[in-house]
């Protein structure tokens, strides 16, 4: 016999279910939409992408569309498991504001507010992230996922960046998210397993 019981504590926050809403190894993780610290805000933007499987990823034939239809495509590059991968428009840490892409992209531009879609080699869509006025995006600051595995399109599973880098700017390209939280320590939802025989 197995009993399974689901505490849930109320605190006012949206709750989170500890469970991948996508089935997809390569993710969302976070982007900077209004980098202050760059020599231009074009040339201070980039996306981070984390691989939650326990294999390698190979970025080649990934894309990146913004809501213009505009797309990055990724090319070879190994993700490593539980690990990051950057792409930015500068490689210039000089003028990016003091951080190192992993790969470097051109022509694609990341919004205030907008959306970006990740989409596998195939052409299936892996991600779509739609967010506003109301999101976590602030200048100077990256948005980051508080969870990987929390759903992508709730505004309260992402945060505004609160650890600096580069130049001076917050957010934490190629780390670990200054705002992440693990999903079974949320103060929203507390799982308890128990096994009876």
């Amino acid at each position: 016999m197995i009993l399974l019981m689901v505490a849930c504590v109320s605190t006012g926050v949206q709750p989170h279910m500890p469970e991948d809403l996508s089935s997809s190894a390569l993710v969302f993780n976070e982007f900077m939409a209004t980098p202050l610290s760059s020599a231009t805000e074009a040339e201070g933007e980039w996306i981070e992408l984390y691989n939650r499987s326990d294999d390698y990823v190979n970025l080649s034939g990934w894309r990146i569309r913004n809501q213009s239809g505009i797309q990055i495509i990724c090319g070879t590059y190994l993700v490593p498991p539980d690990g990051y991968v950057v792409l930015g428009s500068s490689g210039d840490s000089g003028r990016n504001g003091g951080y190192s892409p992993d790969q470097v992209y051109s022509g694609f531009g990341i919004s205030a507010t907008g959306s970006l879609m990740l989409i596998e080699p195939g052409g299936q869509t892996a991600e779509t992230l739609v967010y506003d006025s109301s999101w976590p995006v602030e200048p100077g600051c990256s948005c980051e996922r508080i969870n990987p595995n929390w759903t992508i399109g709730l505004s309260s599973s992402w945060a505004a960046a609160v650890f600096s880098f580069g130049d001076g700017d917050k957010g934490t390209p190629g780390e670990k998210n200054s705002v992440y939280e693990n999903s079974f320590a949320s103060n929203t939802w507390a799982f308890i397993k128990a096994f009876v025989q």
